[in-house]
């Protein structure tokens, strides 16, 4: 198709990505519009390339005056769109002078806990009346998609008041037993900061922070919880202790353990995901660790020995938590992903190449 109106051409490539089944779709300067599909990206070279003009009249179709000033400020946007029965999450930013814009298709349906082969500790958090669970991974393992499945579980059976603040609202959920409030920056919200320095006034009692993107955000979920509410959030790190140390290192050092303290009585867990291509069918497998805060890890956080948290999630298998390489070698054993893609998607290389041989999976 030409590129001939803004409109019609976005229209396009939205049923465009329908129909490769595509998760993300990239449209940059000087390149066709380049779809992600089964974690690789692929250009459709049948397009004709993108040049500043037709970028830049596809960023203003996709904004509104709100939208247009505040990337003028900041210099990136992301919204949430509807187009037909579906919904996009679209980030406007640009590279090298030039606009970008990176679409990625959600869901059709909210999914659940068991759609998502989510195991039963999800449930339990989610059940949880008070303390942070952090979802952590690095962008495109599903964190937003688990969260929206732990919200969903509580809005069909807890008479809660659900309040989310996003930006931007990606899945739209309709309320069941529990009252659901949606905010969005930008449209709702002037900042997260506000949003969630007011939210006490607003008597929630499950709270679904998007990100946390400064110290600011931290503090807040920190006291969000200390006045019993349960806050649901994510971070990007590729392991609980890196998401800790993330966490506590933002914070000056005469601050640090205090935090610490703080996260060792209201964290109730961190869950990180990687998303994997199956290789015994077509399709994505989730492995995850799970670090749920018991009182050994709480006086492991405490006292900052956050090198012993391998060694507790170990001897606490049966309780629910899990390292990721255990997680791997589970999918690994099911034929579901490779060898190489353990080892590559491994915190810790050694423990899967050990355990191959250990399990005479190899010689």
């Amino acid at each position: 198709m030409k590129f001939t109106d803004p409109v019609k051409y976005i229209e396009f490539l939205n049923d465009l990505m329908l129909q490769k089944n595509a998760s993300d779709m990239y449209l940059t300067y000087d390149e066709p519009p380049t779809f992600r599909i089964m974690e690789e990206v692929y250009r459709d070279t049948t397009l004709e390339k993108l040049g500043d003009e037709q970028l830049n009249q596809i960023a203003l179709t996709l904004m509104n005056k709100t939208g247009l000033d505040y990337f003028e400020k900041h210099g990136s946007l992301d919204l949430g769109l509807g187009y037909k029965d579906r919904r996009y999450r679209v980030n406007i930013s640009r590279q090298r002078g030039h606009i970008m814009v990176v679409s990625r298709l959600l869901r059709k349906e909210i999914p659940d806990l068991k759609s998502l082969n989510l195991p039963p500790i999800f449930r339990e958090l989610a059940y949880r009346e008070n303390g942070i669970v952090f979802l952590a991974g690095p962008t495109g393992s599903g964190k937003s998609t688990t969260l929206a499945a732990m919200i969903e579980e509580i809005n069909r059976n807890k008479k809660k008041h659900i309040l989310t603040i996003e930006d931007p609202i990606e899945y739209v959920f309709t309320p069941k037993e529990s009252i659901i409030d949606q905010k969005e920056l930008g449209k709702d919200i002037s900042s997260f900061s506000s949003a969630m320095k007011f939210a006490l006034r607003q008597r929630p009692d499950v709270i679904l922070f998007g990100e946390i993107r400064d110290l600011e955000g931290i503090r807040n979920a920190i006291l969000l919880s200390e006045t019993g509410h349960l806050v649901l959030t994510t971070v990007h790190s590729r392991s609980a202790e890196q998401a800790l140390n993330k966490i506590i290192g933002s914070f000056t050092s005469d601050e640090q353990n205090h935090i610490r303290t703080q996260l060792a009585e209201n964290m109730s867990a961190i869950v990180v995901q990687k998303l994997l291509k199956r290789t015994d069918k077509t399709g994505l497998v989730l492995g995850q660790e799970v670090l749920l805060n018991t009182t050994a890890v709480a006086n492991i956080i405490r006292e900052n020995k956050l090198n012993q948290l391998r060694s507790v999630m170990y001897t606490n298998r049966l309780s629910g938590m899990q390292l990721m390489e255990e997680s791997l070698m589970i999918l690994l054993e099911k034929g579901m992903i490779s060898i190489d893609q353990a080892i590559e998607a491994a915190n810790n290389p050694e423990y899967i190449k050990r355990e191959l041989i250990n399990r005479g999976l190899i010689g």
